[in-house]
């Protein structure tokens, strides 16, 4: 009986060590890349932006790492709060991935009755790609300046 208690209490301990060490180790953080398969996929949409033609549209910077095989699609969507109402917009465009971090910009067209002024905005950039094994995509969410 004492052996089956001191086994079990040896073998809760040691789910606890396991458990504590992979927290330990384990990635966090907000911008975490997708890596699957061999795919490796990040974006980071950066600031400030730039608006053009009056608010109709917004040059919005990129820093976006990829090894797809080809190209890899990129979008983006800004939200912003004008007035009474919400300025919206949508862009995309597509990448060659080589691996290495590489700085663009997607051209964000306001929809709708609003456009787009200085200020805060809220950006969500995302990248999609495939490799010969597996297609993945990655995102992330800013708030950025506007000017």
């Amino acid at each position: 009986m004492r052996n089956k208690l001191r086994t079990k209490v040896a073998t809760a301990i040691a789910a606890i060590l396991v458990g504590g060490l992979l927290a330990l180790f384990a990635t966090s953080g907000p911008a975490v890349a997708f890596f699957s398969g061999g795919l490796f996929l990040d974006i980071r949409v950066e600031s400030p932006a730039t608006l053009l033609a009056k608010g109709a549209a917004v040059q919005v910077p990129l820093e976006v790492t990829c090894n797809a095989t080809g190209s890899a699609f990129v979008d983006v969507s800004i939200t912003q709060k004008s007035g009474s109402g919400i300025a919206q917009g949508f862009g995309s465009t597509q990448v060659g991935c080589t691996g290495s971090g590489e700085q663009i910009t997607v051209l964000v067209r306001a929809s709708g009755a609003k456009a787009f002024k200085k200020g805060d905005a809220v950006a969500t950039g995302e990248i999609f790609g495939c490799n010969n094994v597996t297609c993945g995509s990655e995102t992330d969410n800013e708030v950025i300046q506007l000017k």
